[in-house]
């Protein structure tokens, strides 16, 4: 059931642009609730590439559409913190996408929250604390500030 939502994506929403990948998880800038558009692609000259973007509005746009597609859909949107952030910013960011869905014209009950805090990192801290500059540090611990999305059951109509 935790594929469907990228199977969906692939398939129905934007075929073109997914390709058949996964749907990443929605970022956010540090210390904060704000969207950061950190799912970004760069070419191998480093430079960013449009074409190639699923920014963090993109990817509300889509989850939006996957759920008026299917209609029996319950979701979990997890909330997780970088390193050194406060452990509430976790739900926070959870709820801001909630609220983002539900403004989208998702109904509010078939969308579930939940706080990750830093409990499940996408880089732990022994690697993020192990690079050599701060720089490289911030970028990879802006990896772990994010909300993953999760299909928890479909409803029987």
């Amino acid at each position: 059931m935790r594929f469907l939502v990228a199977i969906i994506f692939s398939l129905l929403v934007m075929p073109g642009l997914a390709q058949g990948r996964k749907l990443p998880p929605i970022s956010f800038q540090e210390h904060s609730t704000a969207f950061a558009d950190a799912n970004r692609s760069y070419s191998n000259t480093g430079s960013y590439t449009q074409s190639d973007t699923l920014t963090d509005e993109v990817i509300l746009r889509s989850l939006a559409k996957i759920m008026e597609l299917n209609p029996t859909l319950v979701i979990l949107l997890t909330g997780h913190t970088a390193l050194n952030e406060d452990q509430a910013l976790g739900v926070q960011r959870a709820e801001t996408v909630k609220q983002a869905l539900v403004d989208r014209g998702v109904d509010a009950l078939r969308i579930q929250t939940e706080n990750s805090a830093h409990n499940h990192p996408i880089l732990s801290e022994s690697v993020i604390l192990s690079l050599p500059s701060k720089v490289e540090r911030d970028v990879a611990n802006q990896k772990n500030r994010r909300v993953a999305v999760s299909v928890v059951k479909t409803v029987v109509e």
